[in-house]
């Protein structure tokens, strides 16, 4: 009863607001993207805002203008399609993309030795190789271990030698180079690749294997990368965004300090990989993290790689529990641009500030997660089957609302069209089942289908 009482306080609280905010203030054209400051972070707080991965070279101007007036921004793009999209939407976000804790050299071969092709990043309108060349390096820039080898640590899944953080010669090489390709690729910031202390990656994913528990080894690289941020936003670069990928931000012994950052990518967000739901306590330990960052002022790229109905609605369930004035979600599975109907639900502004904790949303300790929006209850049962916590619960609504309900989306054709739609089913009561959300609207979704244009929720 007591989800009963709350669901049908909410309906005269804060679903009064729904005619007047799908009518009214959000509009039905294109996204406005606020400017604080030039090409700054906008403001996420109305609806659920897309910041993608990449988008890919050549795509059509149909396509452009479809990925400028949906998404808030992207990485790794070549000078001229950032202009393309730029021509449509100036605000439009680009981060520059270079690995945050090391060298690119060459890609692996399966004994993990260097013998593939050199790994190239961008450099305005061209990729160029990221490795200055062995006569150009120092040895002092590398991480070596063991203590005291003359071993660098090389990464056998990503082709890269780890950086010595600490390193004076280190950091002003790469300060140097990343702020010489932002400027020629005008680009709006850096996105740090794989920042983690490095143990975290896959001790055994490095030649030479690194410890796989080290309390002294995990402290001094937590250390070394809060030093790394902090300095960074004292430097030329500060004045650009600086956002690390901090990966999937679940392991409990991590005690980085990651405030010198000005935003974050939690990568495998609410789901591992491969779409299998987080254990239940990593999900917490995730959120209350992706919250922490939020209301500290971090803006904070929400991505996943799922494409099961089930999978997409859950992460996007769990992006609403926590999202602030800069959070933002990308379900990535296709290099090509894409659109799915979980990005249109109508949920217009949440009744309250992020919480402090996860656990604030789940007051009644059953397992639900709830949030109130001005047009919308998110549910979220984050339970796992896999680690012993799953629970099913049917809350009744006390009166009909209406279940959203989603369906098309994914790759944006060539003439630049999806046909994600969001529709909505009556309904008085709901079952969550593990690892699932639910969306519950005060009246029917308008229907949404191969738009160019979308409204901002």
């Amino acid at each position: 009863m007591r989800h009963q009482v709350t669901l049908i306080a909410l309906v005269a609280a804060g679903f009064a607001s729904l005619s007047t905010a799908q009518n009214g203030s959000e509009g039905t054209g294109p996204r406005e993207v606020s400017q604080a400051a030039a090409r700054g972070w906008p403001d996420t707080t109305r609806g659920v805002h897309v910041f993608v991965d990449q988008l890919p070279a050549g795509m059509t101007d149909a396509q452009i203008r479809f990925a400028a007036t949906h998404y808030a921004g992207t990485q790794k793009m070549l000078r001229a399609e950032a202009d393309r999209l730029r021509a449509v939407s100036p605000a439009f976000l680009i981060l520059h993309y270079r690995l945050g804790l090391g060298l690119g050299y060459r890609a692996p071969d399966p004994d993990c030795n260097p013998t593939g092709e050199f790994i190239a990043v961008i450099d305005g309108d061209r990729w160029v190789q990221e490795w200055p060349g062995d006569t150009a390096v120092r040895e002092n820039w590398f991480f070596h271990w063991p203590a005291g080898s003359a071993s660098r640590v090389y990464s056998c899944d990503w082709g890269w030698y780890t950086a010595e953080l600490d390193d004076p010669g280190w950091r002003r090489y790469w300060h140097d180079e990343v702020l010489r390709q932002i400027r020629a690729n005008d680009a709006d910031g850096a996105f740090m690749d794989s920042v983690s202390v490095p143990n975290y990656l896959g001790a055994d994913r490095f030649k030479p294997s690194l410890p796989d528990v080290d309390e002294s080894f995990e402290s001094s690289w937590a250390r070394r990368i809060a030093d790394w941020l902090r300095w960074l936003q004292g430097q030329d670069l500060g004045s650009y965004l600086i956002v690390p990928n901090v990966g999937a931000w679940i392991n409990g012994r991590d005690a980085t300090d990651y405030s010198g950052a000005d935003g974050l990518m939690v990568e495998g967000f609410a789901l591992e990989a491969d779409a299998s739901p987080l254990a239940f306590s990593d999900w917490q330990l995730q959120m209350d993290r992706c919250l922490g960052a939020i209301r500290a002022g971090q803006a904070l790229l929400a991505q996943t790689y799922i494409a099961g109905d089930q999978e997409r609605m859950a992460a996007l369930g769990s992006y609403l529990l926590v999202k602030g004035e800069h959070t933002f979600l990308a379900i990535e599975t296709a290099d090509e641009p894409e659109w799915w109907p979980e990005y249109d639900v109508p949920v217009g502004a949440p009744l309250g500030a992020p919480p402090a904790t996860i656990t604030d949303l789940d007051p009644d300790g059953d397992s639900i997660y709830r949030r109130d929006f001005e047009n919308a209850v998110v549910l979220v049962n984050p339970t796992n089957p896999w680690d012993g916590s799953a629970v099913t619960r049917t809350i009744q609504l006390g009166r009909a609302l209406q279940q959203v309900q989603l369906s098309g989306g994914g790759v944006v054709g060539e003439d630049g069209t999806t046909d994600a739609a969001v529709t909505t089913t009556p309904a008085t009561e709901v079952t969550l089942g593990p690892a699932t959300a639910i969306v519950l609207l005060a009246s029917p979704a308008p229907h949404r289908v191969r738009r160019h244009l979308r409204s901002d929720y």
